[in-house]
């Protein structure tokens, strides 16, 4: 048999009271619910804890008094627990631990770190990159307080909150033929030497946008990262797809490459980040609250390239 908090409280107070009566005065109880856990305690413990007197009220026994100390010191260290997640919960300090599978998080995300240690300076980041699934498998598991990952199937364990949404891209070199044209259409892109970003959450629906153009398609290159892309299609053997991109960063190779939004594809991608179900501390609300801000405003802007 099982003991509830509620009930040690009530055996606490008729230890301390020596009466049912007034046990059940201080806690706000009927006589009956103070006998009723005595009764139980007794049962649990298979000792009796008191004896009763009738008009003289109860008195403990030898193991009454034994379990009642025991019983005080763990209320006291449940109290104390109480008090402590509450101070977790509302301060802000502590470390921050955030999974990401956006190539485009070190864009943005070291900047609002910066801006949070500098205003709190007891915080502390971890910032791990992974796939898709297994940032969100981190987030279930506890390894993360937080995740920023492209939300495709919801996983009803996991509470989300949009930021951001990324039309899929066609990215060449900044001389190439279609760097003149303002916008391109799929049947265009399908025509010329592709490079793949090779990533779960990515691969799938760019082959999906591709087939679309009714065409053999002409794979030169995988990479399963966004810069290694970038730097492929800058060294002009072909061109390719992507949904974010920096703020007119050069590519590691030095070279120029251009964006071109595609007309008749209506492919994208939501930018989001993930929290595991239930009350959340305030400093993962406040930094919460600070990426949507960015994402929001002119910055984030400058991370995706809008329709045509």
């Amino acid at each position: 048999m099982t003991l509830s908090v509620r009930a040690m409280r009530y055996v606490q107070a008729a230890l301390k009271y020596g009466s049912i009566t007034h046990a059940a005065e201080a806690a706000h109880v009927t006589p009956s619910a103070i006998a009723a856990a005595l009764d139980k305690a007794e049962a649990a413990f298979g000792v009796a804890l008191v004896t009763r007197a009738r008009a003289k009220g109860i008195f403990p026994t030898a193991a009454g008094r034994d379990i009642g100390r025991r019983i005080d010191d763990l209320l006291d260290r449940y109290d104390m627990l109480l008090t402590d997640v509450s101070d977790l919960q509302s301060s802000l300090s502590g470390n921050l631990a955030i999974g990401y599978n956006a190539p485009i998080a070190p864009a943005f995300l070291p900047e609002l770190a910066a801006q949070m240690l500098a205003a709190y300076p007891g915080v502390a980041f971890t910032f791990t990159e992974g796939d898709n699934d297994s940032i969100q498998q981190g987030l279930l598991d506890g390894q993360f307080d937080m995740i920023l990952f492209v939300e495709e199937l919801p996983n009803p364990q996991i509470e989300t909150r949009s930021l951001i949404y990324a039309p899929t891209y066609c990215l060449c070199p900044a001389n190439h033929a279609l760097a003149a044209y303002g916008a391109v259409t799929v049947s265009q892109i399908v025509s010329e030497p592709l490079i793949l970003l090779d990533r779960p959450a990515a691969r799938g629906y760019y082959l999906e946008l591709l087939e679309q153009g009714g065409a053999d398609l002409q794979i030169v290159a995988t990479a399963n990262s966004t810069e290694m892309v970038r730097s492929l299609v800058a060294s002009k053997i072909g061109i390719s797809l992507l949904n974010m991109k920096p703020r007119d960063v050069p590519t590691y190779s030095g070279s120029n490459i251009r964006c071109l939004p595609i007309t008749d594809s209506i492919s994208g991608v939501t930018l989001s980040l993930g929290f595991a179900s239930g009350p959340k501390r305030r400093l993962i609300q406040m930094f919460a609250e600070s990426c949507a801000a960015f994402c929001e405003g002119p910055s984030g802007a400058d991370l995706i390239l809008p329709k045509a």
